[in-house]
């Protein structure tokens, strides 16, 4: 299997939060911020988190996820885990 490029998480981790926040994944972006864009709440955050390091198979460091202000931040974390 190959790897999936930062644009496949990109694109899941979009999908995640957007089903987290309950609303169209077009309303979700890399620019997104959970809080104030998306009121996704820590406990929100932390069950994207869950559902992303399922999907890729990396493990990502609790202490770091609240602290994740948007999509992106999250995408560039779970790609630096994966490399």
């Amino acid at each position: 299997m190959a790897d999936e490029t930062s644009t496949d998480v990109l694109a899941a981790v979009l999908e995640i939060t957007a089903e987290e926040a309950g609303v169209d994944v077009s309303e979700v972006s890399e620019t997104s911020h959970f809080a104030d864009d998306l009121d996704i709440d820590s406990l929100g955050l932390l069950t994207i988190a869950t559902q992303v390091e399922e999907r890729f198979g990396v493990a990502l460091d609790d202490s770091l996820i609240p602290t994740l202000p948007t999509v992106g931040s999250l995408v560039e974390l779970v790609t630096s885990q994966k490399g």
